[in-house]
């Protein structure tokens, strides 16, 4: 036998079924809010992040090449001391 459903079914929900529903609800969309919030901080910080490596790299760089060129003027000079003219 099949059941069938009656025209004259009724559904009954309680109040504090749906109170409990809505908050549920309210729960989950906030937690979501959060999480998108957290990742959009992460990818700010690593944004930032990335551009203070990239300053820095360009620091390193600039010092290096003028220690680079501080040690061939030393080089040049004692050559010049040793009678090594270069």
């Amino acid at each position: 036998m099949s059941k069938v459903i009656s025209e004259n079914a009724q559904v009954h929900i309680s109040v504090a079924f749906l109170i409990k529903a809505m908050v549920a609800v309210a729960v989950v969309t906030g937690s979501w809010y959060q999480a998108q919030m957290k990742f959009a901080e992460q990818d700010r910080r690593i944004k930032d992040l990335e551009n203070k490596v990239t300053v820095l790299s360009a620091a390193v760089e600039g010092m290096e090449s003028q220690h680079i060129q501080k040690l061939e003027e030393e080089n040049r000079s004692l050559m010049q001391r040793l009678g090594i003219k270069k």
